[in-house]
């Protein structure tokens, strides 16, 4: 079913364009004295996204300063123990915090999601610009550009770096400002609801919900399972 098109969209990074790399968490885990198994990894990750759809964490250098235990080794703790870790909690915690030391000298959400990579080169092909608005820690652009994404977007706006993080509407406004794009003209696509619904709302710029698992049924937007889909909605089957 053709949409009508927007002039620019913008792109939340985590289980939206790209995706935790079990092998690469595995190794760090080893290496940190947890043995887990990509396998186990890669199949906690369903049961960690439903769960981080409540995460409230710090995403810009003031609210790390003030919260010194970041949210992101809370994830990896958590997916650890999802995973079935079997060590006590100190060492998962100790393990976890060396993960999250490795993701910030080398994101580990790294792996591009089925299909990702077309969807993105459809879109500007079509002349649809693109934004990355990503509640970060000053390393997404290194990785997009690490898995050759960068070449389709038009600017990457890190939380960690402007200083301003979602739900905030700033965020999406220094993004639509760096595209020359009014908010009206412009669509978000992102999995929370909290962060990317809200604060898209916020800004004036239309929500697209990422929900393959169908945790939101009953929300008050247009929802999809991938931004694949969602291109194939916008132009017509590739």
């Amino acid at each position: 079913m053709s949409q009508s098109r927007p002039a620019a969209v913008l792109l939340d990074v985590g289980f939206t364009l790209t995706f935790p790399d079990a092998e690469v968490i595995a190794r760090h885990a080893r290496e940190a004295g947890v043995a887990v198994t990509a396998e186990a990894v890669a199949a906690a990750e369903n049961a960690a996204r439903r769960e981080l759809q409540q995460a409230r964490w710090a995403f810009t250098r003031e609210q790390q300063a003030a919260k010194p235990k970041t949210g992101g080794a809370q994830f990896f703790e958590r997916l650890l123990n999802l995973a079935g870790a079997g060590v006590g909690p100190a060492t998962l915690t100790l393990a976890s915090e060396q993960i999250w030391s490795r993701h910030l000298e080398r994101n580990i959400w790294c792996r591009v999601g089925a299909g990702v990579e077309q969807a993105l080169a459809r879109l500007k092909s079509a002349g649809i610009r693109m934004a990355v608005v990503s509640n970060s820690e000053g390393t997404v652009e290194a990785m997009l550009k690490s898995v050759g994404l960068d070449r389709y977007l038009d600017t990457v706006v890190d939380s960690w770096v402007v200083g301003v993080a979602k739900p905030d509407p700033a965020i999406f406004q220094i993004a639509l400002d760096r595209l020359g794009v009014p908010a009206s003209s412009a669509v978000m696509l992102g999995d929370i609801p909290a962060l990317d619904v809200e604060g898209a709302r916020a800004a004036g710029v239309t929500p697209i919900l990422i929900d393959p698992l169908n945790l939101h049924p009953d929300l008050d937007v247009r929802r999809v399972p991938d931004v694949p889909t969602y291109v194939d909605q916008l132009l017509g089957p590739a």
